[in-house]
C-alpha cells in the first residue's frame, strides 16, 4: 500500500527522499515554492532529483499548488497571478519529472460563472503533466458533479483527487455508506480518474462544511472509517497521502503507523 504525507522542500528538492523515509512513508506531496507567496525560485538540483525519483521506491510524488491561487475569480489581477502560477507548477513538475500536479478547484460567489472561469482558465495551458482536481470542503469542487464537469470541458489529461476530510465535510457520508459514495464518483467522474486520496480525519460533523483536519482517528471520520477506507478494495491501491496536523500528539510519523496497523 502507497501512504506518505506532504512533507518540506525547505532543504531542498532531492530531500523530500529522505523525509519520506524518515517518516515510513513511500509517496509524498510537496509545495514547490512557499504556498502563501507567489513568488518561485528556479529549481535546484534537478537532476539529482530526477536520478532519485527513478531509483527509490517512493512513487508518486505530487506538487500541490499554492493557496493564494484562484482561477475561478474574477479578480483580474488575482486571476493573472493565478494563472501564471499554475504554469508554473506545471513547468516545475515537468523539469523534475513529477507526474501529478493538485490543484483546489477556486472560488467564485456565483458557482456557475466560477465554473466557467475556470475551464476556460484551464483550456489556455497547455501541458502533458497530469492535472488532479481536488474536492473541497465547501463552494466549487464540493460535489463530484462540478469536478466532473471541469473535466468534461478541459482539455489536459485530468484525474481528481479525494480529500476524506473534505468530502465529510461537504456531507458524503464515507462512514457509513463508503460503498454508496464510491459508486457516486464513480457513476459521475469514473473511479480509473480517482488518482490520489488525501488522507485526513475532520474536526467536525459530516456536512459541517469546515475544513479541519485531525489526526487519523481521532476526528470524527473515526478509527473505523478509516478502517474501512484504507481496506476497501476499490480505494486499497490508490496511493494515500496525509495532511494531518503536526503537535504534540501525534507527527506524520506516528499517523503513517497507526494507519499501517489498519491494514487487514
Amino acid at each position: 500500500m502507497r501512504i506518505g504525507a506532504h512533507v518540506s522542500i525547505s532543504r531542498g528538492f532531492p530531500s523530500v527522499f529522505d523525509e519520506i523515509k524518515s517518516i515510513g512513508g513511500n509517496c509524498a506531496q510537496i509545495f514547490s515554492h512557499s504556498p502563501r507567496s507567489w513568488r518561485f525560485k528556479d529549481p535546484q538540483n534537478v537532476e539529482e532529483f530526477r536520478e532519485r525519483y527513478k531509483k527509490e521506491d517512493i512513487k508518486p510524488i505530487v506538487i500541490h499548488n499554492s493557496y493564494l491561487v484562484n482561477l475561478a475569480s474574477m479578480d483580474e489581477e488575482l486571476h493573472k497571478k493565478s494563472m501564471e502560477n499554475t504554469i508554473k507548477e506545471f513547468e516545475t513538475a515537468k523539469s523534475l519529472g513529477i507526474d501529478y500536479v493538485n490543484i483546489h478547484p477556486g472560488s467564485n460567489r456565483d458557482p456557475k460563472i466560477g465554473l466557467r472561469r475556470i475551464i476556460d482558465s484551464l483550456n489556455r495551458i497547455e501541458t502533458d503533466v497530469y492535472l488532479l482536481l481536488e474536492n473541497t470542503a465547501s463552494k466549487i469542487g464540493s460535489k463530484f458533479e462540478d469536478l466532473e464537469y471541469i473535466i468534461e470541458n478541459i482539455e489536459i489529461e485530468t484525474g481528481i483527487t479525494l480529500d476524506t476530510c473534505h468530502a465529510y465535510a461537504a456531507g458524503y457520508d464515507i462512514v457509513n455508506d463508503l460503498d454508496g459514495v464510491i459508486g457516486r464518483i464513480d457513476e459521475s467522474i469514473g473511479l480509473k480518474k480517482l488518482k490520489l486520496i488525501h488522507l485526513n480525519d475532520s474536526k467536525f460533523d459530516l456536512g459541517s462544511k469546515r475544513d479541519r483536519h485531525e489526526h487519523i482517528g481521532m476526528g470524527k471520520i473515526g478509527v473505523d472509517g478509516f478502517r474501512k477506507i484504507i481496506n476497501h478494495p476499490e480505494l486499497r491501491k490508490i496511493p494515500k497521502i496525509l495532511e494531518t496536523p503536526v503537535d504534540q500528539r501525534r507527527g506524520f510519523k506516528e499517523n503513517i503507523e497507526f494507519v499501517k496497523r489498519l491494514i487487514e
